[in-house]
């Protein structure tokens, strides 16, 4: 695709903290796009290492860069919509400050969305995500899908799509993972939905998911995985976090559980969940038994649901029980 005035621009999105050692191969990933009609923002959230310095430096040599620093840490969430505030582009793509976009991710999502809305959306808003091959300390690498990977026919939407996001219910091609890190979508569509919810730290895109589809959006994504992910040990992705976030998230959206009566059950079973990625195998087996006991019929379809990303969450226990405790 060449570069012409009638393209629509794509603001390129980066959220940085601490990330002194990885952000000049995140930024020249967004440079080496074949989709060039870009600009590229940039906005750190008060890291404590030499990441700003370098950020002014190499902006200082490429005009399509622009960087801000914000007043205190305010948190992913908050920064992004920073980001949506400033951006002049009619897309936005997310770039993590850890991940590497292969060259043509920003030139097959465009027109992912566009061959979409064409087809399917009927005016409806539309998210668009890639595969993600997953980097793990140790060398481990993995494969993780995104959802509405299958061209050619009506993405997961709407309610149905927020009732598998929450409660597992089971929906034709909506099997992986959305993070933001591989997401893009017009700037019109976040301004839609409210932009990232600021409260939440950890969870937000779950929580954008979930309100993209009960507005009634689409989510679209792309088989191939065109983000590379390393995982990163950073204070900022505890465990515990990850669960007070989780639930957080859940009681959000409580009125999708509460359709099933079983708010109760998706509360516990995320805890368990937790205890289970945390390697708390006594405390696990104990509140697996209490849970079974209780909402026999609901923990087996949870269990067998479970089945299909059980490869991928083993990676991510073994990665959060490899983080020395004052990192966590």
């Amino acid at each position: 695709m060449n570069c012409r005035k009638s393209q629509p621009q794509i603001t390129v999105g980066i959220t940085t903290f601490n990330a002194a050692s990885t952000i000049e191969d995140v930024i020249q990933s967004a440079l080496r796009q074949k989709y060039q009609n870009i600009e590229i923002l940039i906005v750190d959230d008060c890291s404590e290492d030499s990441t700003l310095a370098i950020l002014k430096e190499i902006a200082q040599s490429n005009s399509r860069i622009t960087v801000w620093q914000n007043a205190h840490n305010l948190g992913v969430a908050a920064t992004r919509n920073r980001l949506l505030a400033l951006a002049g582009g009619e897309f936005v793509a997310f770039f993590d400050d850890d991940d590497i976009s292969l060259p043509d991710r920003l030139e097959r999502q465009l027109n992912r969305i566009l061959e979409y809305e064409r087809q399917f959306a009927n005016g409806a808003i539309v998210l668009c995500h890639t595969a993600r091959l997953v980097k793990y300390p140790g060398g481990s690498e993995l494969i993780h899908p995104t959802i509405g990977q299958r061209d050619g026919q009506l993405a997961p939407h709407g309610m149905a799509l927020a009732r598998r996001a929450v409660l597992g219910t089971p929906l034709e091609d909506s099997y992986g993972s959305c993070p933001t890190c591989s997401q893009l979508a017009r700037l019109s569509t976040y301004q839609a939905v409210g932009g990232f919810d600021p409260a939440f730290r950890r969870a937000e895109d779950s929580d954008l998911l979930v309100r993209v589809a009960k507005a009634g959006g689409h989510v679209v994504g792309i088989a191939d995985p065109l983000v590379i992910q390393t995982m990163t040990p950073t204070s900022d992705k505890s465990l515990a976090d990850e669960r007070y976030y989780t639930l957080k998230w859940l009681a959000k959206h409580r009125d999708i559980a509460d359709t099933e009566g079983l708010y109760d059950f998706y509360r516990r079973w995320l805890s368990l969940k937790h205890t289970w990625l945390e390697r708390n195998w006594r405390s696990f087996i104990v509140g697996l038994a209490v849970v079974s006991a209780t909402y026999p019929i609901a923990t087996l379809r949870r269990l067998a649901r479970a089945r299909r990303n059980l490869r991928i969450n083993r990676s991510f226990s073994k990665f959060h029980a490899a983080i020395p405790p004052e990192q966590q």
